[in-house]
């Protein structure tokens, strides 16, 4: 074989074998080589395009447009995307070839077979969209969580019917109920879902700032109102809400000189400076809270009954947890997911567990439930967290292991690690009983005493 052969025999295989499709014409578009494989992606036999003309063939519709065909016209390299009458999408590029005298004599083109790569970009874009649509859907929904949780809870339902239509009513409302329900929970929701949702929402607790300088918080002061005050005065609270929100928690605890005070400003609607004397209109909202009955203080003479009903507009009853049970699978799942992304953790609570939290009373109510989901979390070594952290927290709660610890309190602190653990795995007096060799009546005691919960 001479060298002419076998570079010929070469050639062929590149040709053959190439990822590409290869078109090669002589310099009037007449093809002189094209693979068999051309067939799939122009739907015409591979005899009938050999010798065909790419001039006639791009008139006929077959080739639309011709690389080759530009090329040829045009005398220079040319890309673009060509769609075959199969719909089948090639990106092709074509080249001049020319001799030694540089005079054209013919063309060559690689085809690459796009189809599947853009459907898979366009359903890459349709899956783009609707995650984004979904991610907007849950953006809207975490907007107005008390919409998604479907609590089908009759007693909270009709707070947040009323909540809702109070919401753009420039009315003082008034939210009471036992500590720890979430009334500031509610506070920020009316301000969430009303039109002053992007002013400033300010929470102030009456009952943590001291006495002396509640009047200056709220109200601001003039520079020189007394030793210590900055040099240009200081906004208050009323000031920094400007037209949104000034929540005022535990409202019982605001001394009666303010309450005079907070009395004029609602009817005057503003207020002054400590220390100054000019008139600032009260722009914002205002919302109450307390866990304490001030109608008990009225009589009392520790709040004044002229403020109560300035406050007392439109008063929102928060109910307990143990009023609230419906909810409390979807409080927990909320409350979960709050400390998975705070602490960047994956954990959720099994069905037993989440029954058991929805038999207890949780006297603190929501911030109780919240202490009780955050310890388990943090204490659990595993994603799952079961029934047997209640016995692992009850545990460190209750057994320190001091030295002056006596007897009885060691070995009821092992029984209760061993009975919340074998309970885990054997979750009903009868199966527990039967395990441990004791009755199905000392079975339910001892998971009542340790666990919580009987079990029939």
């Amino acid at each position: 074989m001479n060298l002419n052969e076998h570079a010929y025999i070469i050639l062929k295989y590149i040709l053959d074998f190439s990822f590409d499709e290869i078109f090669i014409t002589d310099a009037k578009g007449n093809i002189i080589y094209t693979r068999k494989s051309e067939e799939k992606l122009f739907g015409i036999p591979h005899d009938k395009i050999l010798n065909q003309n790419v001039f006639d063939l791009e008139n006929e519709g077959i080739f639309v447009p011709s690389i080759i065909a530009k090329v040829l016209k045009a005398g220079k390299e040319k890309t673009l995307v060509q769609e075959t009458r199969n719909k089948r999408k090639l990106i092709i590029s074509g080249y001049p070839i020319s001799d030694e005298n540089n005079t054209l004599i013919g063309a060559i083109s690689f085809s690459r077979d796009i189809t599947e790569v853009e459907t898979l970009k366009k359903e890459n874009e349709h899956v783009a969209a609707a995650i984004e649509r979904y991610r907007q859907e849950i953006v809207a929904l975490k907007s107005q969580p008390w919409m998604q949780l479907q609590r089908k809870n009759s007693k909270m339902d009709k707070v947040l019917e009323v909540a809702y239509k109070v919401a753009d009513l420039d009315v003082t409302v008034l939210i009471d109920g036992e500590s720890g329900v979430g009334k500031n929970y509610l506070a920020r929701e009316l301000h969430e879902i009303s039109s002053k949702r992007d002013m400033p929402f300010i929470e102030v607790n009456c009952g943590a700032i001291a006495e002396t300088l509640i009047e200056s918080e709220l109200f601001g002061y003039e520079e020189g109102a007394f030793t210590g005050a900055k040099k240009g005065g200081k906004k208050g609270y009323f000031e920094a809400a400007s037209e949104g929100t000034l929540f005022l928690d535990e409202i019982g605890e605001l001394p009666m000189n303010l309450q005079v005070k907070f009395l004029s400003v609602l009817q005057d609607q503003f207020f002054m400076r400590v220390g100054g004397n000019k008139k600032i209109e009260k722009q914002c909202r205002i919302i109450c809270a307390t866990n304490q009955n001030l109608e008990d203080m009225i009589h009392q003479k520790r709040f004044r009954e002229d403020l109560y009903y300035r406050i007392n507009v439109m008063k929102l009853t928060v109910p307990p947890l143990r009023e609230r049970r419906e909810e409390l699978a979807c409080l927990v799942h909320e409350i979960t997911e709050e400390f998975n992304a705070k602490y960047n953790m994956k954990k959720y609570f099994l069905p037993e567990l989440v029954a058991w939290i929805k038999k207890q009373k949780w006297p603190g109510n929501i911030r109780e439930l919240r202490n009780f989901i955050e310890k388990a979390m943090i204490i659990s070594d595993t994603d799952e967290i079961t029934l047997g952290i209640v016995g692992i927290i009850k545990n460190k709660e209750s057994i320190n292991f001091h030295e002056d610890m006596t007897l009885h309190e060691y070995i009821e602190g092992m029984e209760r690690e061993f009975i919340v653990q074998m309970y885990n795995k054997y979750p009903s007096s009868i199966q527990l009983g039967k395990k441990l060799g004791i009755s199905q009546s000392t079975a339910n005691r001892k998971i009542q005493k340790y666990i919580g919960c009987s079990q029939k």
